[in-house]
C-alpha cells in the first residue's frame, strides 16, 4: 500500500510539474500585440494663417511705403531725416516680426496638404527677411549701413506681398 501511494504521489507531482510547464510554454509562444502606429500631428490651415494674419498688415504697409524710404535715405531735408528714421524702425520691426512669423510657423506640427507648399514659400521668403541686419545696424538711424539695410529690406519685402496675397482665402 505504501508502494502504492508512493507511485501515485511521484505521478501527481510529475503531472503537476509538466502541467506547469506547458502552461509556460503556451504564454511564450503567443504573439504579442502589434503596436497602434501614432498618427502624425498636424496643424489646422487656421493655425498657420492666424500666424501670417498677427504681422501681415504691418509686411504690407512697410511695402507700400518703399519709395518713401527710398527717396528719405537720399534726401536733405529735415523732413527726409524724420522720414528716414521712422523707415529704420519699421525695418526694424518687419524683420523681427518676419523672424517670430519663421520661428512659430517651424514650432507648428506638419501643415495639411491644402497649405504645405504655401507654407514651405512663406517661410523661404520670410527667411530672407528675418536675417535682415537692420535690428543691429540700425542704431544708428542716419548710418549708411542702416540706409543700406533699408535698402535690402526693400527688395526682399516684395517677393513676400504676392505671398501674402495667396494666404488671403485662409486669413479673411
Amino acid at each position: 500500500m505504501k508502494h502504492v501511494l508512493a507511485t501515485m504521489g511521484a505521478g501527481l507531482l510529475v503531472t503537476s510539474l509538466a502541467a506547469c510547464g506547458s502552461a509556460n510554454t503556451t504564454a511564450e509562444s503567443s504573439p504579442s500585440p502589434t503596436p497602434t502606429p501614432t498618427p502624425t500631428a498636424t496643424a489646422t490651415t487656421a493655425q498657420f494663417a492666424s500666424v501670417i494674419t498677427e504681422r501681415e498688415q504691418g509686411w504690407r504697409d512697410y511695402e507700400e511705403d518703399i519709395v518713401d524710404c527710398a527717396l528719405a535715405s537720399i534726401g536733405k531735408s529735415t523732413i527726409d531725416d524724420i522720414k528716414r528714421t521712422s523707415c529704420a524702425y519699421t525695418v526694424m520691426t518687419v524683420t523681427l516680426t518676419a523672424r517670430q512669423a519663421v520661428t512659430e510657423l517651424r514650432l507648428l506640427p506638419d501643415p495639411p496638404d491644402e497649405v504645405a507648399t504655401l507654407v514651405e514659400r512663406t517661410v523661404k521668403a520670410l527667411d530672407v527677411l528675418a536675417k535682415n541686419p537692420a535690428p543691429t545696424v540700425c542704431e544708428v538711424k542716419e548710418s549708411e549701413v542702416c540706409d543700406a539695410a533699408i535698402t535690402r529690406a526693400n527688395g526682399e519685402i516684395r517677393p513676400l506681398i504676392p505671398i501674402l496675397d495667396a494666404w488671403k482665402p485662409y486669413t479673411r
